[in-house]
């Protein structure tokens, strides 16, 4: 689902005009970046939530010359689904994949 196409459908069920849940998707977007990265926190949700994660430097290989090279650690956002996503989830059944 592309982004106009999840505000049109979250519009509607909230009964907003795109404009509006537009704006109200962008500064959801802006909290949660300013919590997770700017304070290192961590903003929860009835689906789920959303932490900074540190990923630690570590030595890697390069895949075409077999040689180790240093990967330098990272800062990522991870989002960790609530239990009831997870149910849901689970209980859906895998869509299958397109044949080529």
């Amino acid at each position: 689902m592309k982004k106009s196409e999840f505000i049109s459908a979250t519009a509607k069920k909230a009964e907003l005009t795109q404009k509006e849940m537009e704006r109200a998707l962008d500064a959801m977007c802006e909290v949660i970046t300013e919590e997770c990265i700017e304070k290192g926190g961590e903003v929860s949700f009835s689906i789920g939530k959303f932490k900074r994660k540190v990923n630690p430097a570590r030595t890697g290989i390069n895949p075409l010359t077999q040689k180790p090279l240093d990967v330098p650690e990272s800062h990522t956002i991870a989002f960790k689904p609530s239990k009831t996503i997870k149910k849901v989830i689970e209980a859906a059944p895998a869509k299958k994949g397109k044949k080529k």
